[in-house]
C-alpha cells in the first residue's frame, strides 16, 4: 500500500472514531423522557384527555386498562390513531369506591383474584390477603393481553397498574411477544402526582427545568375535569384527593402536559421525548 493509501486510511479512521466518540458524548450529555400515560379507558373523560395529551401534549406512551368499563372505546381510539404508543395496563386491582371492575376471564375461572361478588379487589392488600393463584393470575394477566391484539389494538408494551401484579409473569408475556415492559430500562421516574392542582403546572415546569442528562420516565394520569372523574373516589382514605377531586387533578396534568410553558422548556433545552417504541427498537439494533 502506497503512503497516499496509508494517509487516506489513517484520515478515514480518524474522522470515523471521531464520529462515533461525538455519538457516544452526545447520547451520554441528552435528556431522554419518556411521558407515559396511565387508565387510558378507565373513564369516558379518558379518551378526551389522551387524545389531546398525544395530539396536542407532550406525552409519548399511554396504556389502556383492559377491564374497565370503557376499553372497547379507548380500543378504537388507538386505532384510530396509529402513530400512538399504546400499551397495557395490566390491571388486578379496580380501586375506585362504587365503581368497579371484572377479569376479562370468566370470575368463577379466576376465583383467587376476586371477591365473593365476582369484582376485582379494591385494594393490593385485600388482593394479597386472598391468596391469589399465580396460574390464575398469568392467565388472566394474558387474557387481557389477547383481548387488546384480538380489539386491533397496536400493543407496543407493557405495565403495571397500581399493584398486585407478579412481575415475573408479566415480563415472561412480555417476552413471548416481544414486547418491552415499562420501568425496565434503568427509567428514573419523576412526578407531580401528590402536588396541588394549582400548583402542578409550575411544578412540571421545575421538574424539566432541573433535568439532567439521563433517561426519565414520567407517570402521569391525564384526564379531564367532569362530573363522572369528579365522582372518583379512592378506596384509600390517604390516597383521596380532596380539592376538587381526581377530575380536577388529572385535569391540571393534561394542562400542564399541553402548555406551551412546557413544551418551550423542551425545547430550549433540546429534551428528547421518546416512547417505549422508539426505546424497544433502539434495544435491538
Amino acid at each position: 500500500m502506497n503512503r497516499a493509501k496509508v494517509f487516506t486510511t489513517a484520515v478515514v479512521s480518524l474522522c470515523l472514531f471521531i464520529l462515533l466518540f461525538s455519538f457516544v458524548a452526545q447520547a451520554e450529555d441528552e435528556i431522554r423522557v419518556i411521558v407515559r400515560g396511565d387508565d387510558l379507558g378507565m373513564t369516558y373523560g379518558s379518551l378526551e384527555a389522551f387524545e389531546q395529551a398525544f395530539n396536542r401534549g407532550i406525552m409519548t406512551s399511554g396504556a389502556i386498562i383492559v377491564p374497565a368499563p370503557w376499553f372497547e372505546a379507548a380500543a378504537d381510539l388507538s386505532k384510530k390513531n396509529p402513530g400512538w404508543c399504546v400499551g397495557v395496563h395490566m390491571a388486578l386491582v379496580g380501586e375506585w369506591r362504587g365503581y368497579r371492575w371484572r377479569p376479562v376471564l370468566p370470575y368463577d375461572q379466576v376465583p383467587s383474584l376476586v371477591d365473593e361478588d365476582g369484582f376485582l379487589f379494591q385494594d393490593p392488600a385485600s388482593l394479597e390477603a386472598n391468596n391469589p393463584d399465580l396460574g390464575e393470575m398469568e392467565a388472566e394477566l394474558r387474557a387481557q393481553l389477547a383481548l387488546a391484539l384480538k380489539k386491533g389494538v397496536n400493543v407496543q408494551y407493557l405495565d403495571f397498574h397500581y399493584g398486585g401484579v407478579d412481575h415475573d409473569i408479566v415480563e415472561k408475556i412480555a417476552a413471548e411477544h416481544d414486547l418491552p415492559v415499562s420501568g425496565t430500562f434503568g427509567e428514573q421516574r419523576i412526578s407531580i402526582y401528590s402536588v396541588p392542582s394549582e400548583d402542578k403546572k409550575a411544578q412540571a415546569i421545575k421538574m424539566f427545568e432541573e433535568l439532567e442528562p439521563g433517561l426519565y420516565l414520567w407517570v402521569s394520569h391525564p384526564g379531564i375535569d367532569s362530573p363522572e372523574q369528579r365522582a372518583l373516589i379512592h378506596s384509600d382514605p390517604a390516597a383521596v384527593f380532596t380539592e376538587g377531586g381526581v377530575g380536577v387533578h388529572r385535569a391540571a396534568v393534561l394542562d400542564a402536559q399541553c402548555s406551551l410553558e412546557l413544551k418551550s422548556i423542551v425545547m430550549k433545552r433540546g429534551i428528547k421525548l421518546i416512547s417505549y417504541t422508539d426505546l424497544w427498537n433502539e434495544q435491538k439494533k
